[in-house]
């Protein structure tokens, strides 16, 4: 005790920048310091903007990417976004996809959504103010978790928030949530939810109703953009907890937050109902899981990825855009590892529940039950999700992970008594952090640069783990689309057949892949190997029959046997499956041409251009049609267009 006495006389030495301070250490060896109000705010939004800046640095190399992966969805082709502020009452009244396609076990998630449709009305579709805005919601999270962090942990332990946010902001994990477009959704339900949590925590300390309501809309508008935070059911009575207030306001600011997560559910289930959401099984290739042998292998393997989530925690590397089948092998409990990873979580676990109950109100626990409560309704232990394993669902567990491993520097490589700031970066810290942040910071740009298009992300990742069949579909679906139609002639078979080759792998892994199936159909078709393609794509819609474009590809297999009565049907269904599918209108305009009712043709050609003006094809047969009519000005304005 006279030690750590003497230890806080000494480090009132080279802080009296900071005000007349009192200084008491609490059980964690953090010194509580009270300064001045107005001072120590200035000192708290400075420590705030270096960590924007920094965030925004190590991030801002996604500001060269284009669109990836989900952007096409909630973006680029999405109906509703694509006509800007007109839209926004669309998406708040329909499924989170409805915009783009009518699908199973759909979600309500209109925020983000209304967002890009702001976003489109007022610069239209780029993919530069698209990343921009990201690393702004992500910079803003950023600020408040240094803020919630600071106001859990009391005011003296300003550091320890900033190393922890520190590491969270340069932490690779987040790749996929800030540099994907469409993750804008994970970005603003983080920044609402801290936001939240900081109204709730001045609402015990103050009582103040304007407080309590804030957080309350704050909830909503996190609810609003991600489900994630109904996981804050069992992280804000731990974060009350922890903070000062009495019972009654804390269960007041508990209750407030249960409201507006069923606020969120009714408007959920009203809007869903509406449009008869259908509930369907989790596909196995979506995830592994929901074909396990027995259920033996199915525990066992969930038991692997919570460890795989541990290891990607620590040291993400390498980064994957999809674990699906069959990334991740199912194991039985002979398997070491499982063991290995089970014990490891019932250990972390038991350490967090018995330090909260030797210490009270004691930060390690915070960190590991925050990491483990945000976490535990991704781990498929309650429910299968539609993934077994995703980076994007350790965005919220980071932050405390990063708390923990503040803790330990401030533990073992700082003298606990230490009040100044500037004192905390000694030798020993930046001898650690430093190699920390540095190897996130390096990694994460390094990934960022994965995440330039769908293309190149998918060929980053076929690397790391071949026997994923998604990403084999992916990448061979990229060859015989975008690298054939862009390929010169005379390269055109070899990248075709390339092509074939990955989707082929695909089959392999997973017969049942209905995605692949089609695309290998397309590919055989347009090798005009009609009899290998009608084969696949009957396989396809065996194993799928509202597959849209397999439907569509159906149609095109008529077409070409000169069958045009059976392929304008199935183009009609496809469009009863995908009311908005271009290609299925273009279908439609060139059997009607074939078939010489040129009128008919015109309108289905020019609904294939006005949902999507890249179908210049059209450009052609719409100037042939005209001929056909004997209109030659209009006949000559589309032989320009193809000609372009």
């Amino acid at each position: 005790m006279a030690r750590e006495k003497l230890n806080l006389k000494r480090s009132n030495i080279g802080v009296a920048d900071m005000g007349v301070r009192k200084k008491q250490l609490n059980n964690e060896g953090i010194v509580n310091e009270k300064v001045s109000g107005s001072e120590n705010k200035r000192f708290l939004n400075r420590l705030a903007f270096v960590l924007f800046a920094i965030s925004f640095l190590v991030f801002a190399n996604t500001l060269k990417n284009g669109f990836a992966l989900d952007d096409i969805e909630v973006l680029q082709k999405n109906n509703y976004v694509i006509k800007g502020f007109a839209g926004i009452p669309e998406i708040l009244s329909t499924p989170h996809l409805r915009g783009f396609m009518i699908t199973p076990n759909e979600t309500y998630r209109p925020l983000s959504l209304v967002a890009f449709a702001i976003e489109y009305g007022i610069w239209g579709e780029n993919a530069f103010m698209g990343h921009l805005m990201n690393l702004l919601w992500f910079g803003l999270g950023i600020v408040l978790l240094f803020r919630f962090l600071q106001k859990v942990m009391g005011e003296g332990s300003q550091w320890v928030a900033f190393i922890a946010t520190l590491i969270f902001a340069v932490h690779p994990i987040h790749t996929e949530v800030v540099a994907n477009i469409k993750s804008r959704d994970e970005l603003m339900c983080f920044a609402f939810a801290m936001f939240a949590s900081l109204k709730f925590i001045d609402y015990c300390a103050s009582k103040n109703l304007k407080s309590l309501i804030v957080g309350a809309v704050a909830s909503l508008l996190a609810f609003l953009s991600k489900e994630t935070v109904i996981t804050y059911m069992a992280v804000l009575p731990l974060v009350l907890y922890f903070v000062s207030g009495d019972r009654k306001s804390k269960a007041i600011s508990y209750v407030s937050f249960l409201v507006t997560a069923g606020i969120f559910i009714g408007l959920r289930t009203i809007v869903l109902h509406a449009y008869n959401n259908e509930i369907a099984p989790v596909h196995l290739m979506d995830n592994s899981l929901a074909g396990a042998p027995n259920a033996a292998s199915k525990f066992a393997t969930i038991f692997l990825i919570l460890g795989k989530y541990l290891k990607l925690t620590i040291f993400p590397f390498p980064l994957c855009s999809d674990y699906s089948f069959a990334s991740i092998p199912f194991v039985t409990f002979s398997d070491p590892m499982v063991w290995v990873s089970l014990v490891l979580v019932v250990a972390i676990a038991a350490l967090a529940v018995i330090r909260l109950i030797k210490h009270g109100k004691d930060f390690w626990a915070f960190g590991i039950l925050f990491y483990a409560a945000t976490l535990a309704l991704f781990s498929n232990v309650f429910f299968l999700l539609n993934t077994a394993l995703s980076e994007r669902f350790l965005f919220f567990p980071t932050v405390g992970f990063a708390l923990v491993v503040a803790l330990a520097i401030n533990k073992w490589l700082v003298n606990a008594s230490l009040a100044s700031f500037s004192n905390v970066f000694n030798f020993r810290v930046l001898l650690v952090l430093g190699p920390v942040v540095c190897f996130y910071s390096i990694v994460t740009i390094a990934r960022n640069s994965d995440w330039f298009d769908s293309e190149t992300l998918f060929e980053a990742d076929i690397q790391k783990v071949p026997q994923n069949a998604r990403l084999n579909y992916c990448v061979g679906y990229h060859y015989v689309s975008t690298k054939y139609e862009q390929a010169p002639p005379q390269e055109r078979a070899a990248i075709l057949d390339e092509g074939i080759k990955f989707l082929q792998k695909s089959v392999l892994i997973a017969p049942t892949y209905a995605n692949a199936q089609t695309e290998l159909g397309h590919a055989f078709f347009t090798k005009a190997m009609y009899d290998s393609a009608e084969v696949h794509t009957s396989m396809a819609l065996k194993i799928n029959p509202n597959a849209s474009d397999a439907v569509n590809n159906m149609a095109g297999i008529y077409f070409v046997k000169g069958d045009y009565k059976n392929a304008l049907v199935t183009c009609r269904k496809a469009l009863e499956i995908r009311p908005n599918y271009a290609q299925a209108y273009y279908n439609i305009g060139l059997c009607h041409n074939f078939m010489k009712s040129y009128d008919s043709s015109i309108t289905y050609l020019k609904r294939a251009l006005q949902l999507d003006p890249g179908f210049k094809k059209s450009h052609s047969i719409l100037a042939n049609n005209y001929k056909n009519l004997n209109q030659p000005d209009s006949m000559k304005k589309y032989e320009l267009l193809a000609s372009r």
